[in-house]
């Protein structure tokens, strides 16, 4: 005799506590609530995730030093993983534009400290903080600056840290002696770093040498520094150095630039396709210091290698070239427009709206002459129909017109 037996599916009411526990790490804290009033079980399986959605909602009320003190002193107290901290701290992290001006800096302290004892989140949460540094008075940057630039020092090498995003805060800082030292130390770190860091500290550092005091004769010895470490990285990762080298070739004397630019320019050719296309993100903004007649060359010579640029950095490139914008005459200006938007050849309406929002975050667009704005049209116009663009596409362009040339804020 033989008898078949059917099982019952598994479903909600069959799952353990402990890999309920384990599906609600991974809600969202927004949503921990209504997960957490399933049933009984869900509720009390949700213990720990309820803490820390206590926390969250409290850190996104904080309105005083006060409040956040003592929210910080409970948590340490009552969240025992350090990964239940991400939450309650990114929210305060976003609180600080809503605390007393007079407040603020012991809070970024507080908050920023705290995040330090987060093993993974933490540096991502330190950097979001030093991306607020403009909402501080300029008075109160150097000291944030240098208690940033403390705590990172205390890191073991090898670790994630923030030395990149202190480059990018000294923009910043009042442009004198405190600048000065501060691009000297971070340029002093270089060398112990690893590639990879090296790789992304190179081009912020150079950047930088345009806001040094005008002639100031310690720069040509620090674009020489910034050179020799750029060519000791790998030139699997050189492109973006290379780029942002020639870019700033304008704070050498006049009589060395287009030597060095035509050095860098071969080098980034000389390099991978991905390279090249890193390097050709900043490189075009260095033709402002050529001749016409240069310029019209090195146009004709990038036209030649903007195949090379692979599909995922085109974007970038385009912007890059686009940028040339503000120094070149008319008619340089429409062939700029069809080199940049020829690398977006079948790349699709995503990108041709990437490239638009980026050269409106960049101040591209809202800078055009109203010739300049119309020959914009007519080229972007003429691109959208050319790659047969749809009709809700070109309708998205065109009551997004005086958005796209407004200034950014």
């Amino acid at each position: 005799m033989t008898h078949s037996s059917s099982t019952r599916p598994t479903t909600y009411d069959d799952l353990p506590s402990e890999l309920i526990t384990r599906i609600g790490d991974y809600v969202s804290i927004q949503d921990v609530m209504p997960f957490a009033t399933v049933d009984r079980r869900t509720y009390h399986a949700m213990q720990a995730r309820r803490l820390v959605h206590h926390y969250w909602q409290r850190a996104n009320q904080a309105v005083s030093l006060a409040s956040v003190n003592q929210l910080l002193d409970e948590m340490g107290g009552a969240l025992t993983h350090p990964a239940q901290h991400v939450e309650p701290i990114d929210a305060l992290s976003q609180r600080l534009q809503a605390l007393p001006e007079a407040e603020r800096v012991d809070a970024f302290k507080r908050v920023f400290a705290a995040a330090e004892r987060i093993p993974q989140d933490g540096v991502r949460i330190q950097k979001a903080l030093l991306r607020i540094f403009l909402d501080f008075p300029r008075s109160q940057r150097v000291e944030l600056f240098d208690f940033a630039y403390a705590m990172a020092e205390r890191r073991a090498p090898g670790q994630d840290n923030i030395w990149v995003e202190l480059a990018d805060s000294l923009h910043f800082l009042s442009f004198g002696s405190s600048f000065v030292e501060r691009h000297q130390a971070l340029l002093t770190r270089l060398a112990s770093l690893r590639v990879s860091e090296q790789a992304e500290l190179i081009p912020a550092l150079s950047e930088l040498l345009c806001y040094f005091p005008k002639a100031d004769p310690r720069v040509p010895g620090i674009y020489a520094v910034l050179r020799g470490h750029a060519l000791q990285l790998p030139p699997s990762v050189q492109g973006a150095s290379v780029g942002m080298l020639a870019n700033t070739v304008r704070v050498l004397p006049r009589t060395e630039q287009f030597a060095q630019y035509a050095q860098l320019r071969d080098w980034a050719l000389s390099l991978s396709d991905e390279q090249w296309g890193a390097a050709l993100r900043h490189l075009p903004e260095s033709l402002e210091e050529l001749s016409s007649e240069q310029t019209v060359q090195e146009l004709t010579l990038f036209d030649s290698h903007l195949a090379r640029v692979p599909m995922s950095q085109r974007v970038p490139a385009a912007v890059g070239l686009l940028k040339c914008l503000s120094f070149v005459n008319d008619a340089l200006a429409k062939r700029v427009w069809r080199q940049s938007l020829s690398l977006l050849n079948g790349a699709g309406e995503a990108a041709l709206w990437d490239l638009l929002n980026q050269l409106r975050a960049s101040w591209v667009l809202s800078e055009l002459s109203n010739f300049g704005w119309e020959m914009a049209m007519d080229e972007i116009t003429r691109f959208m129909q050319a790659s047969h663009f749809s009709e809700p596409a070109r309708a998205r362009f065109q009551n997004s017109v005086h958005w796209l040339r407004s200034e950014p804020r």
